[in-house]
C-alpha cells in the first residue's frame, strides 16, 4: 500500500529566464532619475507548469512577470494514471538543456518514473528524449539536480531510498549509477519516509530530509564528483524537528535550513538552523537551533547573496521574511516581519538576477515580488495564470 503523504499533491513550475527587465518593473528608472517605459526582453523567457500529467509551456513578460500559452501550449509527461498520483515535481539542468518530471506513483500500482525532455534553445519547447521516461524508486517524492548538470537524484518515499542517475551531455537521457540507489532505512524503522532533497551549490553535498517514527532526520551525503554516486557522511544523519519539508543550503554554501511543517501557534520551531562543514559536509545545529516563522511552513527561498530568506507559511497565507547574520547563519525576522501571499501558498523561489520572487499558490495564481535594498518584499502582482487548487515549485536558471 502507498504511504500517506504528510501534505497535499503539488504542481511545479520552473522558469527560464532571459536578460530584460524584470517581473513587475513596468518602468526603468535611468541615471538622470528619470524613468523611462520598461521595454520587454526580445529574447521572451520561458516558463514550464507541471499540471499533473502535462507540462504547460509559456513565454514570460520580463516587464510584468505575466504569462503568456506557447504553441504548442503543453506536452504530455507521459503517464495517466488515477489523479491522486498526478506527477509533482520538476527540474531544469543548469544549462538549460534538458528538463526532468518526477512521476509521482507508488510500484505497489505502476512503475515510477522520471520523464525527460530536451529543451529548444531558442524556442523553449520541450521535446521528449528517446527513450522518453526511466525507472525511479516508489512514490518519487522529490527530484534535483546538481549545479553542473551531471546528475539527478529522486527521494523515493515508499521505498525509503534516494535514486541517482547520470546525465547524457548530449541526449539528455539519464542513466541509472551502479547501486541505482541508496537506502535511507535506519535500524528498526519500516520506513524512513524521505520526501524533500537538496543538492548544495557548491555540487559537493546531498542532504534528505525523512520522518521517522521517533523523530526526524537530514540524511547527508557526499557526491561522487566522476561517477554520481551518494557516500554517507560520519555521522550520516542530524535531528530536525516535526514534520521536515524543504531542506535548502544558501547560495554561499555555509548555512543549511530545513522547514518543520509543524511549526504554528505555540510551537515555535519553525526554521531549523544548521553550519555546514565545507569539508565533509556534515550538518551542526546552530544556536538557537530553531527560529519561528507563520503557520505550517513549507519552503524557503534564500537570496544570491545569502543575506536574506523567506518562508511560505502555508496555513496564514503569508510570507516570513528574514536577514541572515553572515558569521553565524542565524535568521532574524526583518524590519517588516511578515507579508501576505495568495491562497494556500507553497513554492517560493528566485529568478536569476536575484531581483524578484516569486511564491506559487495552491488556491490561486503565483505572487510575484520585488526585492527591496533591505530585503523586505514588495508585491508586483500575479503571474495572471490561475493555477486552481494546486500548488506549484519554482526553478530559475538563465537560459
Amino acid at each position: 500500500m502507498k504511504a500517506t503523504r504528510a501534505y497535499p499533491a503539488i504542481l511545479s513550475l520552473a522558469v527560464l529566464l532571459a536578460a530584460g527587465c524584470g517581473a513587475g518593473n513596468t518602468t526603468v528608472s535611468n541615471s538622470s532619475g528619470t524613468s523611462t517605459p520598461c521595454v520587454p526582453a526580445s529574447k521572451p523567457e520561458s516558463a514550464y507548469v507541471l499540471t499533473g500529467y502535462a507540462v504547460s509551456m509559456f513565454t514570460v513578460d520580463s516587464c510584468t512577470g505575466q504569462f503568456t500559452a506557447r504553441t504548442p501550449a503543453s506536452v504530455g509527461t507521459g503517464y495517466s494514471f488515477p489523479q491522486n498520483d498526478n506527477s509533482e515535481e520538476m527540474v531544469i539542468d543548469p544549462l538549460g538543456r534538458f528538463a526532468y518530471v518526477a512521476n509521482l506513483v507508488s510500484n505497489a500500482s505502476s512503475q515510477s518514473t522520471i520523464s525527460m525532455y530536451t529543451i529548444a534553445p531558442t524556442s523553449g519547447l520541450l521535446t521528449p528524449t528517446a527513450p522518453a521516461t526511466v525507472p525511479t524508486g516508489w512514490f518519487p517524492q522529490e527530484i534535483a539536480i546538481d549545479p553542473l548538470g551531471r546528475f539527478v537524484y529522486t527521494a523515493n518515499t515508499d521505498d525509503s531510498t534516494v535514486s541517482m542517475f547520470t546525465i547524457n551531455q548530449t541526449t539528455g537521457v539519464l542513466t541509472p549509477t551502479t547501486p541505482a540507489s541508496v537506502s535511507t532505512l535506519v535500524s528498526g524503522e519500516m520506513l524512513s519516509q524521505p520526501n524533500f532533497l537538496t543538492v548544495d551549490p557548491t555540487g559537493k553535498f546531498v542532504y534528505v530530509t525523512a520522518l521517522l517514527s521517533d523523530d526526524a532526520t537530514v540524511f547527508m551525503y557526499t557526491i561522487d564528483q566522476t561517477t554520481g554516486l551518494l557516500t554517507p557522511t560520519s555521522p550520516a544523519m542530524v535531528y530536525t524537528g516535526g514534520i521536515p519539508f524543504q531542506v535548502r543550503v544558501a547560495p554561499n554554501g555555509k548555512f543549511a535550513y530545513v522547514v518543520n511543517n509543524l511549526s504554528g501557534g505555540t510551537m515555535t520551531d519553525g526554521i531549523w538552523q544548521y553550519t555546514v562543514n565545507s569539508t565533509t559536509g556534515v550538518l551542526t545545529s546552530n544556536t538557537p537551533v530553531a527560529v519561528a516563522a507563520g503557520n505550517a511552513p513549507t519552503e524557503i527561498a534564500i537570496d544570491p547573496t545569502s543575506s536574506f530568506a523567506y518562508v511560505v507559511n502555508r496555513n496564514d497565507n503569508t510570507i516570513s521574511m528574514f536577514t541572515i547574520d553572515p558569521n553565524t547563519g542565524n535568521l532574524t525576522p526583518n524590519s517588516t516581519a511578515t507579508i501576505p501571499a495568495g491562497t494556500e501558498p507553497f513554492r517560493i523561489d528566485f529568478d536569476p538576477s536575484g531581483k524578484f520572487v516569486y511564491v506559487t499558490n495552491e488556491g490561486s495564481a503565483a505572487s510575484i515580488y520585488t526585492v527591496n535594498s533591505n530585503g523586505t518584499l514588495t508585491s508586483a502582482g500575479t503571474t495572471g495564470v490561475a493555477t486552481g487548487g494546486v500548488s506549484t515549485t519554482f526553478k530559475a536558471v538563465n537560459q
